[in-house]
């Protein structure tokens, strides 16, 4: 398969990647095939430890950066001292305040989110009723604050984060390390939690499985909908944008 140049491919996990075993076969493929022309970055709401989980089983392909808590950590699997992702968070500010978000964010229609593993240092999260009221209560609440990100998915879930953290942000941290042009990254997602993705330049692949909150913002001229569903949506996408040949999904 050709390609035109090197580029960063920042794609969600769960409904973009995985969720159709001949995308997913397809999508190792394709990896394996290009020599190293292309950057694999994971941007997702998953743990570290069990997106390594997904690589180990042969779900995925071995990645260079996995973007873990919805963007909020980033780690170089090629870098044992993690510097890029060191360099990362240290944008965040030293009032960053974990207990006075969950504090303030608390009310009718919102209760706290349970992390399996313990609590990011860079995300809050909480459960939403899905009711415009209870979200634009939320927002109320936490207008006092600077230097928050506020994002709401799946009508279930709000989280929180530092302003220049997030999935986008990581996607434009991680361009700005590999020396990479705008026309050298390509995002893909499927709910709400990437929106910031696609409050880029980048160019954007929506699967044709993607939920309405992501499908009605994803609507610039460089976003694509694919009519093929998670990772063939993504190769599809890929081949749309002139990233790789016609691959057949």
């Amino acid at each position: 398969m050709s390609h035109i140049s090197p580029f960063l491919l920042a794609a969600d996990i769960d409904g973009t990647l995985l969720g159709d075993e001949t995308g997913e076969a397809m999508l190792h493929q394709f990896i394996a095939s290009q020599n190293g022309h292309v950057t694999l970055a994971y941007i997702t709401g998953r743990y570290r430890w069990s997106v390594l989980e997904l690589v180990e089983q042969g779900r995925l392909p071995r990645p260079r950066f996995i973007c873990g808590d919805v963007g909020t950590e980033i780690f170089d699997l090629d870098d044992p001292e993690n510097h890029i992702g060191q360099a990362y968070t240290a944008q965040v500010a030293p009032d960053w305040d974990l207990e006075e978000i969950y504090r303030l964010g608390l009310g009718d229609g919102i209760r706290l989110q349970e992390f399996e593993k313990g609590q990011p240092r860079f995300q809050a999260g909480f459960y939403w009723d899905a009711r415009p009221e209870s979200l634009q209560a939320f927002h109320e609440r936490l207008s006092g604050l600077d230097g928050v990100y506020i994002q709401a998915s799946y009508d279930t879930y709000i989280d929180v984060l530092p302003i220049n953290l997030g999935k986008g942000n990581a996607v434009h941290f991680l361009r700005n390390q590999l020396g990479l042009t705008p026309e050298q990254v390509a995002v893909a997602g499927d709910s709400g939690n990437d929106r910031q993705m696609f409050e880029t330049e980048y160019k954007g692949i929506v699967p044709v499985n993607a939920l309405d909150e992501l499908k009605a913002l994803a609507s610039k001229p460089w976003h694509y909908h694919s009519p093929y569903p998670a990772a063939r949506g993504v190769l599809d996408g890929l081949r749309h944008f002139g990233f790789t040949s016609t691959i057949e999904a």
